[in-house]
């Protein structure tokens, strides 16, 4: 059972990390590359008219709160029990959080272009790390007869 953990959280870790360069990737191509930019402007403005993307984000940002708060509660309940790599899980997962809920709430597609895209790997990347966050806290404990 730990190994599978082990497992899934590597491939986790290299998705979230793909997922960060490539939003820095189209941010960067953005300014670039006008071909870029043009259908970043042409899409933004097909997803503007057919969701209400700014209404989906900020259910987003609150269904995370929410998630973030019951796995930080669950454990500060359980603190004893969990490793160090438990608290470090949820460091990361909280800056991951305030990153992707700062970037939603303070920018738009008038100051970033490629604002959707970007919102939506950062969105992604804290959902990974919410899920990986949660199975760490709800499943694995630590032996108190260990010394790891």
């Amino acid at each position: 059972m730990k190994k599978s953990n082990k497992i899934f959280n590597i491939i986790a870790t290299v998705l979230q990390i793909l997922l960060l360069v490539g939003a820095y990737l189209v941010n960067y191509f953005t300014h670039k590359k006008m071909g870029m930019l043009r259908y970043i402007v042409y899409k933004n403005n097909l997803l503007e008219n057919k969701y209400p993307i700014m209404k989906l984000q900020y259910i987003t940002i609150a269904i995370f709160a929410i998630l973030v708060v019951l796995i930080l509660a669950l454990y500060i309940k359980r603190k004893l029990q969990m490793s160090k790599y438990a608290l470090s899980m949820n460091i990361f997962m909280v800056i991951l959080f305030a990153i992707y809920a700062g970037f939603t709430l303070i920018n738009s597609t008038e100051t970033l272009r490629a604002y959707y895209y970007i919102g939506f790997m950062l969105e992604v990347t804290v959902f990974i790390q919410i899920i990986k966050t949660g199975i760490e806290v709800l499943i694995y404990k630590t032996n108190k007869n260990t010394l790891i």
